[in-house]
């Protein structure tokens, strides 16, 4: 019933995934619990989904400071292949109560079902603790997505921008979980598009473009599976030049590429992502060319709003060689024609007469 509960509806030709609709609440033993957890004496809470309500685990005391108990914590609470929530509590306080952390891990050898119904429920487990307690949210599918390094190389990312108020950080924290949950449902669940076809697109290759999203890598190939109906990961480069991009284009089938565009433009370095469509004509099947032509406006809308990617300009190819410095420049940052000359009539041909209209004829015959 859960599992059917999570649904998509189509609406301006993109998946709204509705994440709200699962049914699941806080048990009221888990109630009860967070009731417990107003003090210091519980350092972790661990949350599960069972017989479709949010359950307490285990609970761990703290043994030194936060940052001292982070992993030995955390880690060992974990399973390979089970998802669950970490509430976990920071020394740091928010008035007269502790700030926590959520930490939300769905490894990848979790079932399906259960990473699309914990996605959709974590805004609920927040909202029933306490938004406003939440100060930070960090998600997972491997035990070093959620470790103290990546929880310190997420703050790292972060400083910089003024602090956000207590308001603006609730409505943040919910709007990031919608998103997360939109990812990782959409994905899965989408099976066509308004405007074309539709496949999902495997987990690898998802990852990569979220990669390609923080710059961690330049170069990310995208290939359909036929006859599965898939998007599948080709290839990707952590680092590569300009001058070996067309090397990586097929002759023979259609590719998407995303490109990391490192460049210099008008004195500003810029680094931007670029969408490229490379169809090769005539040397691949009419089946490919239309079903990669047909799929490329949903790949396109799961970068720029499911993943929330910037990409500044889609490009389309025939031939990898059509991929220089020039063309991408060009195609990036196109010239604007200030003036327009005017439209000047040529002159007419040397000895031409203008006609005359022909003089009336009188009742007379002009007599």
């Amino acid at each position: 019933a859960t599992y059917r509960a999570i649904t998509a509806t189509f609406a301006a030709g993109h998946v709204v995934v509705m994440a709200h609709q699962t049914g699941i609440k806080a048990s009221p033993k888990l109630k009860e619990t967070f009731g417990e957890l107003s003090g210091a004496a519980v350092r972790l809470l661990k949350v599960v989904i069972e017989n479709e309500e949010l359950e307490p685990r285990d609970t761990i005391t703290p043994t030194g400071s936060w940052e001292d108990d982070f992993d030995k914590s955390v880690l060992r609470l974990l399973d390979d292949d089970k998802p669950c929530y970490i509430l976990y509590r920071l020394d740091s306080m928010h008035g007269e109560s502790y700030e926590w952390l959520l930490l939300a891990f769905t490894p990848e050898a979790s079932s399906v079902k259960d990473r699309m119904v914990y996605a959709a429920t974590r805004s609920t487990l927040k909202m029933e603790f306490g938004g406003g307690r939440v100060k930070e949210e960090l998600f997972g599918i491997q035990k070093t997505d959620i470790n103290l390094d990546a929880y310190k190389a997420h703050l790292a990312a972060a400083d910089g921008p003024a602090p956000l108020t207590a308001a603006e950080l609730e409505k943040l924290t919910i709007a990031e979980a919608d998103k997360q949950a939109r990812t990782e449902i959409g994905t899965q669940t989408r099976q066509s598009h308004l405007h074309g076809v539709s496949f999902p697109i495997q987990p690898d290759a998802l990852d990569q473009l979220e990669r390609l999203k923080k710059k961690e890598v330049m170069y990310v190939q995208l290939s359909i599976d036929i006859n599965n109906e898939k998007v599948l990961l080709e290839s990707h480069k952590q680092e590569i030049k300009l001058a070996d991009l067309p090397g990586l284009v097929p002759d023979d089938h259609p590719r998407y590429h995303l490109f990391l565009y490192k460049h210099t433009y008008e004195g500003d370095y810029l680094e931007q992502i670029v969408f490229i469509y490379s169809c090769p004509g005539y040397k691949s099947s009419v089946k490919e060319r239309m079903l990669y032509s047909s799929c490329k406006a949903a790949v396109v809308g799961i970068a720029e709003n499911d993943l929330q990617m910037e990409i500044v300009k889609k490009i389309e190819i025939g031939d990898g060689s059509e991929l220089t410095a020039d063309f991408i420049l060009d195609e990036v940052h196109p010239k604007l024609i200030v003036h327009k000359p005017q439209f000047m009539r040529p002159p007419p041909p040397s000895g031409r007469r203008r006609s005359k209209s022909p003089k009336p004829v009188g009742d007379n015959g002009g007599q």
